[in-house]
């Protein structure tokens, strides 16, 4: 028979066995009679010469091979006897085992979508992609994605056919206007997440198509006579509800037809992680479909086709090779091609510093077997940091409830002590007493999963810089079941594992004598101390990264940003999605500024191309005359283009020479406003106003504004400099600014309805008060101050309530000796000070554990620290009066009582 067959079938093996040694017992007992014993004296010598039938049961029982497995069942029966007789304390231990498992498998799902699962394509080990090394300030060497040239593309597939891997293109994730081919007004025209791709992106990819076929090169030459497109699973979906009618369907992107050839593979939406695509098109529909965003224009004509054009950097590069190991191989060829590039632009750079820089940088290929993501940039190493949060906490209620345990473990001793008199083995007993924590850890796990993904959809919420979460699949796989499995066997072992070896080495003469009884904290119980200074460390560690946070999220909320966000509401879009051109763009603005200024309540209306907190750079090298430029970014300046009233609804203070004027046109001299950063980079010890520089065109500087924190409350304000409309009406418009008096919802609903009478095929992205976008920009800090304030407080209230338990525990089990004290004429003072002076030592010991172990762990999260370092003294001294404070309150109470004691009837409880 197997094991399993044994095992089903016990019962029955069980009442053979019982009725096989009935009957040799009755037969010995009969040879017995006949030889003269009495009936009784017959049967009682015949099990005592068998020596009894139940220990030859459990002796076959072990023969089977399946003692485990009963005494399995017997523990899990005892143990949800012991649930039911203490049912308040099995629920709130599961309850807090769920909260805390469901929390760390919630941070886990982040942490598994953002930052370990890899792409959902064949073999993702194999994919890589091109970057740049170089020095940085510090002489160290840096590594960063880099922009190509279509034309720097093509030279580096030709080489790496030698080398066994394969190379695409690609272009960033960018929105951009869909709509169905032939419908007018209102046809459902939206924006999408669009990016355009090489040929061989789907098969360097490998990327398989569920409906029609995928893009080829051949698709990359034929774009000016049939542009196609890809559409993915999820936009498909969305938007189409999965009609397969939509293989063949014509439709508009940017104005431009493309037909629709194929849908990608389910669960695929791009290389770059977070900012899932809905549409793929040829590289080589650039010109057409408008794509203007991230490129580095070198040495051309942005208004022309990028594509021919070697001056303009705007792909990034990714490869497959095969098989990994050969990667070092292919960032050889890779480097190699890249400086001849490098060595040719060096040689036509007249600046030496920056021709030896040049010089020094590389091209290498890195891991991208799990995409590119800016959002794994930003929030990456903050998730670690809450994740390791959120387990700091999972382990200080580990500690609590391994307290509790101990405690009713104590109360359990005399029973222990039996079981031991009695035969049973000390791991028997522990077994026994970790089936129990099991038992909790495992129903605590499984109410977990209902936590975790709640818990990481607010998560997502929390981190978004939108109404809508950060897009990441958090669902629930195998993966964050697996881990769940995991935290719910390693928090069972964790607080169950040393109140069971604790017990099971107690003395069994002292415990049957005592009857479970214990004269001091540390006499008996020097476990419960170590588990309550480890509560105290791990909470001061938890308290004292709150603190950093949440102050660092008080002095980006009370930092000047240099610009008015209340009463402003600001308007995105991109006309040249709906067809717009420099030629018809000026009409547009004005049409756009007439209707905002007629907005009721409105104080001042403008329109700029970046505008303020919009995530958009316009960076340019600039010339200063007789001034020698130079290395890296020394000489970059960011650029925007205004109308004259920006400054003044923006709230932005001028605070030298003239605003722009209807004198600047055109045909009059170029100026440009910049800002102190600018004034003081390029012009430190003179007026900048009347000065000139060149970008493009040489320009002057007719007024100096204030410094700003444009990109965002955390980046320091960039060396800036406005263009007025005026003088460039080419330029694209992206956003209106309207500022109001009084109530600020109407004018939201009222700048939409401005925007859709100037034009209703422009796609508005959002419409948006600047207050909103400022409080987006510091998204990050509030997610890891929020919840690591609430981590912080949680610990602290667990660690107390354990502190309590501990002293009220330690009282109780020394009546007797507090109430000899008092005979013998202890004061009440006295006896307080004896409970508080515990634990203030416990509290004491704690804190300088955990300030230990805080000071290196803060200067890991330096770099999410703003306005403070991590050794901030007014955070550690706080979090040590915290903690004290704390102390007194959970030692309060328990020592009031001790003093309140009878000494008489205190003797008397035995």
């Amino acid at each position: 028979m197997t094991w399993l067959t044994r095992w089903w079938h016990r019962d029955r093996l069980d009442r053979q066995l019982d009725a096989e040694l009935r009957f040799h017992i009755d037969e010995e007992a009969a040879r017995l009679r006949v030889e003269g014993e009495p009936p009784d004296d017959a049967y009682r010598l015949a099990l005592a010469h068998f020596g009894g039938i139940e220990p030859i049961k459990e002796a076959a029982r072990d023969v089977r091979g399946m003692r485990w497995a009963e005494d399995l069942a017997h523990d899990l029966q005892y143990s949800v006897r012991s649930m039911r007789r203490h049912p308040a304390f099995a629920l709130a231990a599961v309850l807090s085992l769920a909260i805390g498992i469901g929390a760390n498998t919630a941070m886990f799902g982040v942490v598994n979508a953002l930052l370990i699962q890899p792409l959902p394509v064949p073999f993702p080990e194999e994919l890589s992609y091109v970057t740049r090394t170089g020095p940085a300030a510090d002489g160290r060497r840096t590594a960063q994605i880099t922009r190509f040239s279509h034309a720097a593309f093509l030279r580096y597939q030709a080489a790496l056919q030698v080398a066994n891997t394969s190379l695409a293109a690609m272009t960033t994730v960018t929105r951009m206007q869909l709509s169905v081919a032939g419908a007018t007004g209102d046809d459902g025209a939206e924006l999408v997440m669009a990016q355009l791709v090489s040929g061989e992106w789907f098969t360097v990819t490998s990327v398989a198509p569920q409906r029609g076929r995928v893009l080829s090169s051949a698709d990359d030459e034929s774009v000016i006579g049939q542009p196609v497109a890809v559409l993915s699973d999820g936009y498909w979906a969305r938007r189409f509800a999965r009609d397969p009618s939509i293989v063949g369907a014509t439709l508009r992107l940017n104005g431009q037809p493309v037909t629709v050839v194929g849908v990608a593979a389910p669960r695929f939406e791009g290389f770059v992680v977070g900012d899932p695509v809905d549409v793929w098109a040829p590289t080589g529909l650039q010109h057409q479909v408008h794509y203007t965003s991230n490129a580095d224009v070198f040495n051309g004509d942005p208004s022309k086709p990028w594509g021919p054009q070697a001056g303009i950097a705007w792909l990034t590069l990714i490869a497959r090779v095969h098989p990994p190991a050969t990667r070092l191989g292919a960032a050889a060829v890779v480097d190699t091609a890249f400086r001849r590039d490098v060595e040719a632009v060096a040689a036509d750079t007249r600046n030496p510093q920056q021709r030896a820089y040049l010089l020094r940088t590389h091209a290498t290929l890195a891991d991208g077997s799990r995409g590119l993501s800016d959002i794994r940039e930003q929030f990456g190493r903050a998730v670690l940091v809450l994740m390791a949060a959120v387990a700091l906490v999972l382990v200080v209620a580990c500690a609590n409830l391994a307290n509790v345990l101990m405690a009713r473990s104590a109360t359990r001793s005399r029973e222990f002590a039996v079981r031991l008199s009695l035969g049973a083995g000390r791991g028997r007993l522990v077994r026994q007493l970790l089936t129990e924590s099991l038992l909790l850890a495992a129903l605590g796990g499984m109410a977990s999963l209902t936590f975790a993904r709640a818990g990481s959809d607010a998560l997502l919420r929390l981190a978004s810089e939108g109404p809508a979460p950060l897009p990441l699949d958090v669902s629930l796989s195998w993966p964050l079941v697996a881990f769940a499995i995991a935290m719910s066997i390693g928090t069972g072992l964790l607080f169950g594992l040393l109140p069971a070896l604790r017990f099971s080495r107690s003395d069994m003469h002292d415990a049957i004598k005592a009857g479970g009884r214990t004269t001091s904290l540390s006499g008996r119980l020097p476990g419960g101390r170590v588990l309550v200074v480890a509560q105290v460390a791990l909470s001061f560690a938890l308290l004292a990264g709150a603190m950093v946070f949440v102050r660092t999220l008080h002095n980006l909320l009370t930092i000047d940003p240099g610009f008015r966000a209340a009463h402003l509401v600001t308007a995105k879009f991109d006309p040249r999605m709906a067809g717009y051109t420099p030629a018809t763009m000026a009409g547009l603005r004005e049409r756009l500024l007439d209707g905002a200024r007629a907005i009721p309540g409105a104080h001042s209306a403008a329109v700029a191309m970046c505008g303020t907190m919009a995530n958009c750079h316009a960076i340019s090298d600039i010339d200063i005359p007789g001034r020698q430029a130079g290395v890296g970014d020394d000489n970059d300046v960011q650029e925007d283009y205004v109308t004259g009233g920006y400054f003044s609804a923006l709230g932005m203070e001028l605070v030298a020479g003239r605003n722009f004027s209807e004198a600047d046109t055109e045909r009059t001299t170029r100026v440009a406003i910049v800002n102190e950063a600018m004034a003081r980079h390029f012009f430190p010890d003179v007026n900048a106003v009347g000065k000139h520089f060149t970008e493009r065109d040489p320009f002057e500087i007719v007024g100096v504004v204030r410094d700003s924190r444009i990109n965002g409350l955390r980046e320091t304000p960039p060396r800036m400099a406005f263009y007025p409309y005026s003088q460039h009406p080419e330029m694209p418009i992206r956003n209106v600014y309207v500022r109001v008096d009084g109530d600020i919802a109407p004018a939201v609903q009222n700048l939409r309805g401005v925007i859709r009478s100037a034009d209703r095929g422009i796609a508005v992205r959002e419409v948006v008060t600047l207050a909103e976008l400022e409080e987006r920009s510091i998204a990050r800090e509030r997610l890891v101050s929020t919840l690591t304030g609430a981590f912080g407080l949680l610990a602290v209230a667990v660690a107390c309530l354990g502190l309590y338990a501990m002293v009220s525990y330690s009282v109780a089990r020394r009546t007797n000796e507090i109430g000899i004290r008092l005979a013998l004429g202890a004061s009440v003072g006295n006896v307080r000070w004896l409970v508080l002076r515990e634990t203030i030592v416990l509290v004491g010991v704690g804190i300088a554990t955990g300030l230990c172990a805080t000071i290196p762990a803060l200067q890991f999260v330096g770099a999410l620290l703003y306005g403070l370092s991590p050794r901030d003294p007014i955070t550690l001294v706080s979090t040590t009066a915290t903690l004290c404070a704390v102390a007194v309150v959970a030692g309060a109470g328990p020592a009031w009582r001790a003093s309140r004691l009878d000494p008489a009837l205190a003797l008397r409880i035995e």
